[in-house]
C-alpha cells in the first residue's frame, strides 16, 4: 500500500476495508523523508499564514490587558500571543514542578522539554514556541507517510494542506502540547504499522506523558497488532510494550498525584476546577444547538466547535467499514473523553476544534471526503478559501486571547 494512489483508490477515493488490513511492507520504510522538501515549504507557508493572523490579532489587544479565567502571558511582546491560557501551566510546572491540583490535568513531558530553559519565562516560552513548531514539522512528514501508505498519495497530499492550515492551528505554534502530541502519537501508529513495536512503545510513551490519551492509545494499539498478527501468533514483547506502556503511563501519573496532593486528587477529578463534570456524550451536542438556534450561541467559537464535534461524528459514521480500527478507536476514544467531561456552561463542546487538530485520522476523513466530490477549478478555489479564512480568524481570534478551548 506504499505505491502511488491512483492504483489503489476506488471510485469513491477512498480504499477498502480489504486493503487497509492488509500488511504494510516494511519495504516503505526508507521513504519517511522522501517527501520532506516540498512539505518543509507547505510548513513554512502556514507558519508564515498563521503568525501573521495571530499577530494582528495580538496588535489589536491591548498588551497584557487582563484576563478573566486567564492568563495575560509573558512580558516579551512578541512571544506574549503564543502564551495563553493553560500555557501558564506549562511554564509553572516547568519552573516550580506541580503546584496543586489545578495543576493535574497538565502531564509532565512538554514541562520538562521547557525546564532546562528557566526560571525565565521569555527564555521558556521561546523554547516552547521552537519545540511546538518543529514537532509540527516533524508530525507534517509522519501524516504525509501513513496517509499515503493507507489511503494513496492524492488524499496525503490534499491532507498535508488541511492539517497544516487546520482552523485551530495556532496550537501547534503555542506553547501549548497539541503539536508534541500529535508528533509522538503519529510516531506510535507509524512504528506500529511497520511493526517496529519497541520504538511505537517508546513513541506512546512519551504520547501518554504529554497528554492524558494514554488509555485511548494503549486499546488502539492493540487493536494494530491484532490488525497485523498472523493466526495463533503471540504478542512479542515489544508489542506488549507498546499496548501497556501509554496506560501504565496515565495510571502512573495519577498515583504520583494522589501520594503528592492526597486521595481524590486525580486528572479526572481536577476537571471539575475548570468548569467541566460528567455527562451523557449526547448532553453538550444538544445543549450547544440548543444555545445556536436561540440565537445566544452564535458566536464562531461555540458554532466551529460544535460543527466540528458533529462533522466527527458523523465521518466516523461514513467510514467506520474503511478506517482502520485503531484509528477509529483513537479519535473515537478523543471524542468520547472531550464529550463525557463536557463544560457545565456554554460553549459545551468548546476545546473539541483543538483536540480534533491532533487527532488526525479527522483531518484524512475530510481530505477522503474531497477526493468524493468533482470539484472543478471554481468550487476547489472556493473550498480553499473557505478553508483559509477559517483559519486566518481562528488565529487572529487567538491572537486576541479569546477563550477558544
Amino acid at each position: 500500500m506504499s505505491g502511488s494512489g491512483d492504483a489503489q483508490e476506488l471510485g469513491s477515493g477512498g480504499v477498502g476495508a480489504k486493503e487497509i488490513d492488509a500488511e504494510i511492507p516494511l519495504g516503505s520504510t526508507p521513504r519517511l523523508l522522501g517527501s520532506s522538501a516540498p512539505l518543509l515549504k507547505i510548513w513554512l507557508f502556514s507558519r508564515i499564514f498563521i503568525a501573521f493572523f495571530v499577530v494582528l490579532g495580538h496588535v489589536s489587544h491591548p498588551f497584557q490587558e487582563k484576563i478573566e479565567g486567564g492568563y495575560i502571558g509573558v512580558s516579551n511582546w512578541f512571544l506574549n500571543p503564543w502564551t495563553t491560557f493553560d500555557s501558564r501551566h506549562f511554564l509553572s510546572i516547568a519552573s516550580q514542578g506541580y503546584g496543586g491540583a489545578e495543576t493535574t490535568p497538565f502531564f509532565p513531558l512538554y514541562p520538562l522539554l521547557l525546564r532546562p530553559f528557566g526560571p525565565d519565562e521569555n527564555r521558556m516560552a521561546l523554547a516552547g514556541i521552537v519545540f511546538s513548531n518543529l514537532a509540527f514539522l516533524g508530525a507534517l512528514i509522519l501524516f504525509w507517510q501513513l496517509t499515503r501508505e493507507i489511503y494513496g498519495e492524492k488524499v496525503a497530499r490534499r491532507g498535508v494542506w488541511l492539517l497544516a492550515f487546520f482552523p485551530a492551528g495556532a496550537y501547534g505554534m503555542a506553547v501549548y502540547t497539541e503539536s508534541l502530541f500529535l508528533l509522538v502519537a503519529l510516531g506510535a501508529f507509524w512504528c506500529a504499522r511497520h511493526k517496529k513495536w519497541w520504538g511505537a512503545a517508546a513513541c506512546a510513551l512519551l504520547a501518554a506523558l504529554t497528554r492524558n490519551s494514554g488509555p485511548i492509545l494503549a486499546l488502539a494499539l492493540l487493536f494494530e497488532w491484532m490488525r497485523t498478527r498472523k493466526r495463533g501468533e503471540w504478542p512479542t514483547l515489544g508489542a506488549l510494550a507498546a499496548m501497556g506502556a501509554p496506560a501504565l503511563a496515565f495510571f502512573g501519573m495519577q498515583t504520583y498525584f494522589r501520594a503528592r496532593f492526597g486521595a481524590g486528587v486525580s486528572s479526572i477529578s481536577a476537571q471539575a476546577i475548570y468548569g467541566r463534570a460528567p455527562s451523557f456524550p449526547t448532553t453538550p451536542l444538544w445543549r450547544d444547538f440548543l444555545e445556536i438556534i436561540s440565537g445566544r450561541g452564535l458566536e464562531l467559537v461555540t458554532i466551529l466547535n460544535w460543527g466540528a464535534t458533529l462533522l466527527a461524528i458523523v465521518l466516523l459514521w461514513r467510514h467506520r467499514r474503511t478506517l482502520p480500527r485503531a484509528d477509529a478507536i483513537f479519535l473515537g476514544g478523543v471524542l468520547m473523553v472531550q464529550l463525557c467531561f463536557a463544560r457545565i456552561w456554554p460553549p459545551f463542546t468548546i476545546a473539541s476544534l483543538r483536540y480534533l487538530f491532533s487527532t488526525w485520522p479527522f483531518t484524512q476523513m475530510i481530505a477522503l471526503e474531497i477526493e468524493k466530490v468533482r470539484l472543478n477549478r471554481l468550487r476547489l478555489i472556493t473550498l480553499c478559501a473557505i478553508y483559509a479564512l477559517l483559519c486566518a480568524v481562528h488565529s487572529y481570534l487567538f491572537g486576541l486571547k479569546s477563550f477558544l478551548g
